[in-house]
């Protein structure tokens, strides 16, 4: 069980920190002092400097890796329930990394309602506004049914 919710949370840690460290990267300067996460090197705004999150972000790559390692050796966890729970970490760390970017880039955490995110030469409809926290809680209903389902 412990493995079970491990996995989720260190996919949804990658997204997070991956969406902090890309806000970071595109932000124009005055938003890089601005915001409260990410701080140039020897700033005072945020909580760390760029490459502690990446350290966070190869944490995230490491934890989930080492544990769908021992999730079927050590828990006999079943395939249906190791694609659940990493199908719902997706979709919130989708949701994470959204706000995290957002909140560095922009100064919120949520999109234009009518946003269009542009993936493979397409203008698809995206999740603006407060519908994104779908993600959430679709994410955490397939979780949820990934660790009880078997």
């Amino acid at each position: 069980m412990i493995l079970e919710l491990l996995l989720p949370l260190f996919i949804i840690l990658y997204w997070f920190t991956e969406g902090v460290t890309e806000g970071y990267t595109w932000a124009k300067p005055k938003r890089r002092k601005e915001n409260k996460l990410i701080r140039p090197n020897h700033g005072t705004n945020g909580i760390m400097d760029y490459h502690g999150w990446r350290i966070f972000e190869n944490v995230g790559i490491w934890g989930t890796v080492v544990t769908a390692y021992f999730m079927k050796p050590c828990c006999d966890v079943p395939v249906k329930s190791f694609f659940l729970l990493g199908i719902g970490a997706w979709l919130i760390g989708t949701f994470c990394y959204e706000a995290a970017l957002n909140h560095i880039y922009y100064g919120v955490i949520w999109k234009p309602v009518d946003y269009r995110w542009h993936i493979f030469g397409r203008d698809i409809p995206w999740f603006g506004g407060k519908k994104s926290l779908i993600l959430v809680g679709v994410g955490l209903a397939i979780i949820l049914l990934g660790i009880f389902w078997r």
